[in-house]
């Protein structure tokens, strides 16, 4: 009987040791799987992410360089900044005028340095002549100098020939001032005429159109005594032919005249005065006659 009382004992500890490991078997077995399906939806966010995060930079990548948007902004960044475009020339109209009927344009006169102008516009041997000048890409007129004056007593023309008596068309450039006596006010380089001075109208002498002083090296049959001219008491040189191509006209000047020239542009001494005080070799002054 004690025998049996201890194989049952004995039995049941044994089913109880059994049912005990057999639980925590599954409480363990249960743990891993739950661990493992933690892990297993886990990666794929992580692999997500990561991806996700690939896909951005080669997002931004592909746009950086295909998005038109996007590269103007980093060229905003990195290059320089555009040159600005000049600012746009002006000027009043009656010189927009008289500049398209001599075939010039405010652009060319910028290109040439040119910031103080002198017209003239004739009508036969009449003339009105003007004052202009310009500064930060505005022209503007003086009418304090406006004036009537003349041209050649046969006008203006694109065919000049020593002796025509008529000025020469087109744009010139401004040269040296003359005086006979009394040196005037003026920011040009000037010369006193004197009784040594001759400007060379001999299309066959070396010295053709030039002005000289005695007659060391003359060469010349005919040239005008300077100080014999009466209207020359102030003036300034007009640089027409100063290549001197032959028998093209020479000796052109501005000058004090009551009449008709001979091929200069006159007008009264008090204008030319005025002409003289306003003009500067600084400004690169031009003449232009049509």
């Amino acid at each position: 009987m004690k025998k049996k009382t201890v194989v049952i004992i004995a039995i049941v500890c044994l089913a109880i040791i059994l049912a005990s490991t057999a639980v925590t078997m599954y409480v363990v077995m249960n743990r891993k799987k739950s661990n493992t399906a933690t892990n297993d939806e886990a990666a794929p966010t992580v692999a997500s992410t990561a991806a996700a995060s690939q896909n951005t930079t080669a997002g931004e990548s592909t746009a950086s360089s295909t998005d038109p948007s996007v590269g103007e902004e980093v060229a905003d960044i990195t290059e320089a900044p555009a040159t600005q475009a000049p600012a746009a020339l002006t000027a009043p109209d009656e010189m927009s005028a008289i500049l398209a009927q001599g075939g010039t344009s405010l652009q060319q006169l910028s290109d040439i340095g040119c910031t103080q102008l002198v017209t003239v516009s004739s009508s036969g041997s009449s003339a009105e002549i003007r004052f202009f000048s310009c500064e930060d890409h505005t022209w503007t007129s003086d009418d304090t100098l406006t004036c009537s004056g003349f041209v050649g007593r046969n006008g203006v023309t694109s065919d000049m020939h020593e002796g025509g008596n008529a000025s020469p068309f087109g744009l010139y450039h401004i040269g040296d001032a003359f005086y006979i006596y009394d040196q005037p006010a003026t920011g040009l380089s000037s010369f006193q005429v004197t009784s040594d001075t001759y400007w060379v109208d001999d299309p066959d002498s070396s010295h053709y159109n030039q002005h000289m002083e005695g007659t060391a090296e003359k060469d010349w049959n005919s040239a005008e005594h300077m100080i014999d001219i009466d209207g020359y008491r102030y003036g300034f040189v007009i640089d027409y032919n100063t290549a001197a191509a032959y028998a093209k006209g020479s000796a052109i000047f501005f000058h004090i005249s009551s009449g008709p020239t001979a091929g200069c542009v006159g007008t009264s001494e008090s204008s030319v005065l005025a002409y003289l005080a306003k003009l500067n070799a600084s400004a690169n002054p031009f003449i232009l006659i049509v």
